[in-house]
């Protein structure tokens, strides 16, 4: 396996610890061990699908050659365990869903699968993603804090492809195809968090990688910017923007895939604490 690591992420662990009082904001109290975040986000995406068999010629598909939708409407979920004043874990999860159906213009192929100019085409793409990370402290003030950390950054992709030609109501020919992939890809990331006033702060999460290891060549960013403005009793509110690429090629025994994803858009999350 081959990483490519900044240099500024191997030696900020070596600040340390800093707090010398009370924190300024709520967030950054360590007596506090638990904080879970559920929201919304609005997302925009730039996709670029290719499943080449051999003896077939390469043929990228964007979602509007699938007749795809490329906003959606996705929930997400994220939750943090303060281990102790250093350690902490960090999971988090968000979908992207959507269906569609439109006539071929041009015969493509997929999976091995043509299908024919003309056909009626319905297709489906499901990317679920899901994040675990170690987090370390490197950083803390009253006012700010800074982790450090490396872990798992999953895609589940499934995109199933239906076509079907019809003369007259008759239905003439079927082509269907489906991939699904799960894609465990290992990533660094880094977090840091601003405290404004004692109840406005900025945050900003930061997630990479470049990889090559068995049949996987892939690269991945994550960044994630937010305002959190913290409410009573524990509760807070957020919103931000998210940006995900991903840029993975898997070699097959009879050709190669290709995925090609950009996911961005403003986000909406509300927060406990306990």
């Amino acid at each position: 396996m081959r990483f490519f690591v900044p240099a500024a992420l191997l030696l900020l662990p070596a600040v340390g610890l800093a707090q010398t009082s009370a924190p300024f904001h709520p967030y950054l109290d360590t007596s506090k061990k638990h904080i879970v975040m559920l929201g919304a986000t609005r997302q925009n995406a730039d996709v670029e699908l290719r499943a080449t068999r051999n003896a077939l010629p390469e043929v990228g598909l964007e979602l509007d050659d699938l007749g795809l939708d490329d906003r959606y409407n996705s929930w997400m979920a994220e939750y943090r365990y303060r281990i102790n004043d250093r350690w902490g874990i960090f999971v988090g999860a968000f979908t992207f869903d959507v269906d569609g159906r439109r006539e071929v213009t041009e015969e493509f192929n997929f999976e091995g699968t043509v299908f024919e100019a003309g056909a009626s085409l319905d297709s489906e793409l499901q990317v679920d993603t899901y994040i675990a990370d170690v987090m370390y402290t490197a950083y803390r003030s009253d006012r700010a804090e800074l982790l450090l950390g490396a872990g798992l950054h999953a895609f589940d992709l499934d995109v199933a492809l239906e076509g079907r030609v019809f003369v007259g109501d008759l239905e003439a020919t079927r082509s269907a195809a489906d991939s699904q992939l799960l894609a465990p890809l290992p990533n660094l990331r880094a977090q840091g968090f601003y405290a404004i006033t004692p109840r406005l702060g900025a945050a900003a999460t930061v997630g990479w990688l470049s990889a090559n290891y068995d049949d996987w060549d892939g690269d991945f960013l994550y960044l994630h910017a937010r305002l959190h403005y913290r409410l009573k009793a524990g509760f807070g509110i957020s919103a931000g923007y998210q940006f995900t690429d991903i840029d993975l090629t898997e070699e097959k025994s009879r050709g190669e895939n290709e995925y090609d994803i950009r996911f961005d858009g403003p986000t909406v999350q509300l927060s406990y604490s306990f």
